[in-house]
């Protein structure tokens, strides 16, 4: 008896064990949903392959820019640019039907002015009040913060992170971040360790992208499986002056899918656009394995099969 006793131990010990790692080797396949494309989400939802998505996030929801100074008093309603709410319930629904989180990225490259402008007021409660209700209105998983100005990450940055965790965390909610080298000076450690993990935007090259995981992981100390790496559907020039989609790339120059850099021809003036090749996107991938996943900036840029950069990453995945 004592004999079987100790084999049961020794079986649900190792059992245990075997699912706590199998849980935390799974890496994270995160993809932004963009709002610029001119294309609604509800006649865009039933294309969107699901298959090894974990997260869906939408970008960006904001709220609209104050009139004057913002006050209490100002309008702080969240909304997403050019997206009905039935636009933004289909996604939503069609990725929850397939097990997918959805996350609202609120902020973005130029959209993050309408976030910073009610926190460095020190409106981050009532800021957070309001995207709360936006958030329970669309059975929203998680917000995903997305400040790309470095003058405006300091202490009111850290208070509305801190006051983000307080009103979502007890819901059960994600709290997750876009963040990059360049910005990382001025977002205060504090904010940058209370996030559930991390979207590394690093677009520029396999070796860079290695430095930035790097960085994150032995001078920013964040857990290697919070560490998700950033991965683009786009190419751009060098002086960083234009972008254009991987698919507009591809449909420029038939054999783009082979090497890392295309131009010369017709596009932009024959303009050089440097993006992630199939056979560097799949050494991207295999590297954000190590991880914690892939993020990809973003769903709709990527070409048809049968030189999808999708496949190549859900093939190495």
């Amino acid at each position: 008896m004592r004999q079987l006793l100790k084999c049961l131990a020794l079986f649900f010990l190792t059992a245990g064990s075997f699912c706590l790692h199998a849980q935390s080797a799974k890496p994270r396949l995160v993809e932004y949903l963009p709002n610029y494309k001119g294309l609604a989400w509800s006649s865009y939802a039933s294309s969107i392959n699901f298959t090894k998505m974990t997260h869906m996030n939408l970008a960006f929801g904001n709220p609209p820019k104050c009139s004057g100074v913002c006050t209490a008093a100002s309008d702080m309603t969240f909304s997403i640019k050019g997206q009905t709410d039935a636009d933004v319930d289909a996604a939503i629904t069609a990725a929850h039907a397939a097990g997918v989180k959805v996350v609202l990225s609120i902020g973005g490259g130029g959209g993050d002015q309408l976030i910073l402008q009610f926190y460095n007021a020190g409106l981050s409660q009532q800021l957070t009040d309001s995207l709360d209700r936006y958030v329970q209105a669309h059975k929203i998983d998680g917000i995903d913060v997305d400040i790309e100005d470095p003058s405006n990450m300091g202490a009111p940055f850290l208070t509305f992170v801190n006051t983000l965790v307080a009103k979502f965390r007890p819901q059960g909610k994600l709290i997750t971040a876009a963040v990059a080298q360049y910005l990382q000076g001025s977002m205060p450690s504090a904010a940058l360790h209370q996030f559930d993990f991390i979207n590394v935007m690093v677009y520029s090259s396999l070796a860079a992208s290695n430095t930035a995981l790097q960085y994150y992981l032995n001078e920013c100390h964040v857990p290697k499986d919070q560490i998700v790496l950033g991965v683009p559907f786009f190419g751009s020039t060098a002086g960083d002056d234009k972008e254009e989609d991987y698919k507009t790339i591809f449909g420029a120059y038939p054999n783009a899918w082979r090497v890392d850099l295309a131009g010369g021809g017709l596009l932009d003036d024959g303009k050089a656009f440097h993006y992630a090749s199939e056979e560097t996107m799949k050494q991207e991938t295999l590297l954000g394995r190590q991880y914690g996943g892939i993020m990809v900036w973003e769903m709709m840029g990527d070409a048809p099969a049968p030189h999808s950069l999708l496949s190549v990453i859900l093939n190495n995945l």
